[in-house]
């Protein structure tokens, strides 16, 4: 009787181990998931800590036939809001509130990985072949190595998917102390979605929002998220305001009002286009370029990293010096 009970728990513990999915299983599962889907519509919201203060936005995705894209992201605390509009005409990064749409050439999103869009996370999981990976009743959750072109500041990732359907749950990006930085909680994921004929026409996609007055004042930003720079100058030049910063890693950040212009500008962009999340901006050697709640940022930095100068403009906040 012992001995047909022994290998009664054999059996059951085989069979058991026979159900649960390995690692690889669920890479290749979420992959073909991503590969077969037509496209999908997710709503999310994305949480950026860089400061001292939580930032926090609404971004719904559209992607067509992973070739079609229309990412609109808007703050819960700000007018600021920006859309990323990929078609057959090329990339275009617009600013309803100042009539402005920049146009670049790039191969966004392949480029880089996005924590917001489905595709970059099922490539994500893949690429890191020691990623950890761990099932619990409702989910499975992955840690791997970032993709980011500052994945030095942020080298990690958790990634939490349905086990229903395998659409992602929840993203947290870490910084080097395992602080989670950037955070995306998917809301609603629609793998089969319905589109419109213009729904990616760049016309189609702005909104009705005003342009402001260009004579507003606005506040002064300063980055937060300083450790090897000191702030050593502080200069008004017209409707300019140019910060100096000094240290291991000096740079020099000018901010100014955006122009506001009656009707939407196209204006064709010679750097590359850079998605950091809380906004869309150009990069180029040695230089950020980006528009946040209508003011005008550059940042230049001879020493410091693309990557660097991302965080740096993350953390940025006004009225407040570091």
């Amino acid at each position: 009787m012992k001995k047909w009970m022994g290998l009664l728990a054999i059996v059951l513990l085989l069979v058991s181990a026979c159900g649960a999915p390995t690692k690889e299983d669920v890479v290749t599962e979420i992959n073909e998931k991503v590969k077969n889907a037509a496209g999908y519509k997710a709503k999310a919201v994305l949480e950026i800590q860089a400061g001292k203060e939580k930032q926090s936005y609404n971004v719904d995705i559209w992607n067509k036939q992973h070739t079609y894209y229309r990412v609109h992201l808007a703050s819960v605390t700000n007018k600021h809001s920006q859309t990323i509009l990929k078609n057959k005409s090329g990339i275009y990064v617009m600013t309803p509130s100042i009539g402005k749409s920049f146009k670049y050439d790039n191969n966004w999103p392949e480029n880089s990985s996005q924590s917001y869009l489905f595709e970059s996370l099922a490539a994500d999981i893949k690429a890191d072949g020691e990623a950890t990976f761990k099932e619990t009743a409702k989910h499975y959750v992955f840690e791997t190595k970032t993709r980011y072109t500052n994945n030095k500041i942020l080298p990690r990732q958790q990634i939490t998917f349905n086990k229903g359907d395998l659409t992602p749950v929840m993203v947290k990006v870490m910084d080097k102390q395992e602080k989670p930085v950037i955070t995306v909680i998917f809301k609603k994921v629609d793998l089969n979605p319905t589109f419109a004929k213009k729904d990616f026409e760049r016309k189609e996609t702005t909104t009705k929002e005003t342009a402001g007055s260009v004579e507003e004042e606005f506040t002064v930003h300063y980055p937060v998220a300083i450790t090897d720079s000191q702030l050593i100058d502080e200069t008004r030049i017209g409707d300019r305001v140019v910060l100096t910063y000094g240290g291991d890693k000096p740079f020099t950040l000018i901010q100014k009002r955006a122009l506001a212009l009656n009707g939407q500008s196209v204006v064709s962009a010679s750097g590359n286009m850079t998605d950091m999340g809380f906004a869309a901006g150009e990069s180029a050697e040695g230089s950020l370029t980006w528009i946040y709640n209508d003011v005008e940022f550059m940042m230049a930095s001879d020493v410091m990293t693309k990557g660097e100068m991302e965080y740096m403009a993350a953390s940025m906040q006004p009225g407040t010096v570091k």
